[in-house]
């Protein structure tokens, strides 16, 4: 028997070369992941605190005309569907209802869903004192507004 060809194979060495490599890369590319990801939540916060709003607004048109001044709320601490979630909810509702205005037998319907921006940081949520501590959303001006007006069509 003849001595084979010598084994073509990766040595140890270039193996450590091409995981640091690797490694190189995907630590380049982990900031713009999670500023992806970060966006994609943002969007999607958004998108249900308009929900929320418009979901509001639907619930009290079949409401009596006499009876919309009692979805008057002030910060409701409310989840995902709109149900009243403390301390564990990530949005914050007032809803302020006006009546006779901007004229008699009018009634106007603001809606306005603030956002708790904490749900944004990914991977970081594991390293934040909101992990451990006591639940306590923080919310800044993000957030979403819808206005409504109302007539009795009965007078």
């Amino acid at each position: 028997m003849g001595r084979r060809g010598k084994r073509r194979g990766m040595t140890v060495l270039e193996l450590m070369v091409a995981m640091a490599l690797l490694i190189m890369i995907m630590a380049a590319a982990f900031p713009m992941i999670d500023q992806m990801l970060s966006r994609f939540q943002m969007a999607r916060d958004h998108y249900v605190a308009a929900s929320l709003c418009q979901a509001r607004i639907e619930r009290a048109r079949g409401t009596p005309y006499s009876d919309l001044a009692l979805y008057r709320e002030t910060n409701a601490q409310v989840d995902d569907f709109g149900n009243a979630s403390v301390p564990s909810g990530r949005f914050r509702r007032t809803t302020s209802v006006v009546v006779d205005a901007p004229a008699a037998g009018i009634t106007t319907m603001t809606v306005r869903t603030d956002i708790c921006i904490c749900s944004r940081w990914g991977w970081r949520k594991m390293f934040h004192p909101l992990a451990t501590e006591k639940y306590t959303c923080r919310f800044t001006e993000e957030h979403e507004q819808m206005v409504f007006l109302y007539t009795d069509y009965l007078k």
